[in-house]
């Protein structure tokens, strides 16, 4: 009997149903960690729904903080559990930021924060923290925050399933509202570095440790004013006796006796009339010429010595003229033999 092959068709619907069967256990999940016994909305736990624009796209239900730094926050489709996520992200930089919820809880009750997709593309450079604020404040700084451990490196599935990477931190609330922090720390940048959160739920736990509420300030009372104090009455002047200024002692006038002029004196010599001085006139000078210079001997310049000198001057120059003639005849002359032998 011949075995029949199965269908195209077969293999195909064969194929279809496997696929469902793979992807069964991760739709499944989609829900799993924020379904009951969770307290926060599911969809906000999912992380189904975002608000707002990049940089600042937040989930519906959270609300973004930054500590440092910058970071850009928007909605993604890479979670392991299926559907939006939320990724935070900066290329080249560096921050410190993340999200909260504010919760509806029991007064008096403990519970703990857990989260199940924390998924950095560089696991070395992000650190991953949950955060309970048991008043219900919105500041990741305030001291009524209870952190848990921060976690670095690999790690993507956090606390699902157990007994995978656990940062869940647990907490007793003081009030009827508590509050859920997501904290990611990166400090250091290798350049496109990226972290996908998703799935952050609140569970009723009974082993929470109790939380002291933090301490009042005391306001001070009103103390009442002290009494006014009675201004006391200024002193009566006192009346000063009259001061009666001395008199003057009277002034005698002193009288200044009267000068007695001095005898005048009787010259008894009678001055003699001074002498007339009698003008002698100078005598005259007489003027003697100076002498007057005798001529030099017109004679002497055709003295003998003279003419002795002329004559010998004009002889040696008649010397110096025979012998440049006697030079330049000589001259010509070789100039002729040399020629003449040149020739023969």
């Amino acid at each position: 009997m011949k075995r029949r092959q199965p269908s195209v068709y077969t293999l195909l619907l064969a194929l279809v149903v496997g696929c469902a069967a793979w992807l069964a256990p991760l739709t499944a999940h989609a829900s799993e960690p924020c379904n009951p016994p969770n307290v926060i909305p599911q969809s906000v736990c999912d992380m189904d729904a975002f608000y707002g624009e990049s940089p600042r796209q937040i989930p519906v239900g959270w609300t973004a903080f930054v500590l440092s730094g910058e970071a850009d926050f928007y909605q993604d489709d890479h979670t392991y559990f299926g559907g939006p996520n939320l990724t935070m992200r900066s290329i080249g930089g560096t921050f410190k930021a993340g999200i909260f919820t504010q919760v509806n809880v029991t007064p008096g009750a403990g519970y703990r924060a857990s989260i199940s997709w924390g998924a950095p593309n560089a696991p070395d450079l992000f650190g991953r923290q949950l955060g309970i604020d048991p008043t219900g404040g919105a500041d990741p700084l305030a001291p009524s925050v209870i952190w848990g451990p921060m976690h670095w490196g690999e790690g993507r599935i956090l606390n699902y399933p157990p007994p995978d990477v656990n940062i869940d931190v647990k907490a007793r609330a003081l009030g009827d509202k508590l509050t859920v922090f997501f904290l990611t720390d990166h400090p250091q940048s290798s350049g496109d570095n990226l972290i996908l959160v998703d799935a952050i739920a609140l569970y009723p736990d009974d082993s929470a440790p109790a939380v002291e509420a933090p301490a009042a300030t005391p306001t001070p009372e009103p103390t009442a004013p002290p009494p006014p104090v009675e201004e006391a009455a200024p002193p009566a002047p006192v009346e000063q006796a009259a001061v009666v200024a001395p008199s003057a002692p009277t002034e005698t006038p002193t009288v200044i006796p009267t000068a007695t002029p001095l005898p005048t004196e009787t010259p008894t010599a009678t001055p003699s009339p001074a002498p007339t001085a009698t003008f002698t006139p100078l005598p005259t000078a007489t003027w003697t010429p100076w002498p007057t210079a005798t001529p030099e001997n017109p004679l002497r310049l055709n003295s003998a010595p003279t003419r002795i000198l002329g004559a010998a001057r004009t002889f040696s120059g008649g010397l110096i003229v025979l012998g440049a003639l006697s030079f330049s005849g000589a001259g010509v002359f070789g100039a002729m033999l040399w020629w003449r032998r040149r020739r023969k």
